[in-house]
């Protein structure tokens, strides 16, 4: 099975505790495995950052679904990623990074996807695919006062999340040069000395701070991954 880290339920931060003994009691026989994640779990968490879970289903239907739903009833700034032992068998190429590094156990076990080479390469292509999507489309549609006032802010929420991938893209590529993965931000500034790499991973340390500029204004913010892309790009192999 997985040869993740274990965390003891009594050792949880109290709102990560009181999720996870709430999903166990709901979700009984029907939970395989219940794991901590994201920036709460790294030890990194900012104003803005959720209580992630994943989530290793052995059944899942509407009833199942409608016990989380119950569970996440009234808790604030939660995300649950949720898979099925079934659909982690058939899990796509790219995105198997997560089951790997920064995720702790803490109830159960699941099956890891397998994880070669090729499914950090898939990754990177996956990365600079979507992030120049977001950054292109919304510098060339979205953009000038007339078209971004009245959705600024949600173009600039976006790019956060894009920018948040940009640093998962870096940190990948430290695997494919044969070092070990830096699970943490700051472990990963440890890993570049590039001024757009440093800039992004600045800007999603500071985002509760800087936010309010790049949801009134995010150009900048879409040029800088559109950089990030480019160079992202020009580092993979060809096919």
């Amino acid at each position: 099975m997985s040869n993740l880290p274990r965390t003891a339920i009594a050792d949880l931060p109290d709102e990560e505790r009181g999720g996870a003994e709430a999903l166990i009691a709901a979700l009984g026989g029907d939970l395989a495995a219940l794991a901590w994640q994201g920036s709460w779990a790294r030890g990194e968490q900012t104003a803005v950052s959720d209580h992630d879970f994943f989530l290793a289903m052995r059944r899942l239907d509407s009833d199942v679904l409608g016990r989380i739903g119950e569970v996440m009833d009234g808790r604030k700034d939660w995300s649950l990623f949720i898979k099925t032992e079934a659909e982690l068998r058939q899990y796509p190429a790219h995105g198997r990074v997560q089951f790997r590094y920064g995720m702790t156990l803490v109830h159960g076990d699941f099956e890891q996807p397998p994880f070669e080479r090729e499914h950090v390469l898939a990754d990177r292509r996956y990365f600079a695919v979507e992030i120049d999507h977001d950054a292109r489309y919304r510098l060339v549609h979205d953009r000038g006062p007339e078209r971004a006032s009245a959705d600024s802010a949600r173009h600039g929420r976006i790019l956060y999340y894009r920018a948040k991938m940009a640093l998962l893209a870096m940190k990948s590529r430290e695997l494919l040069d044969g070092r070990e993965y830096p699970v943490t931000r700051a472990e990963l500034r440890e890993c570049t000395a590039d001024p757009d790499e440093l800039a992004i991973i600045d800007l999603v340390e500071r985002w509760p701070e800087v936010k309010a500029g790049y949801e009134r204004d995010f150009a900048p913010l879409g040029l800088l991954l559109d950089r990030f892309v480019r160079k992202l790009v020009s580092e993979l192999p060809a096919e």
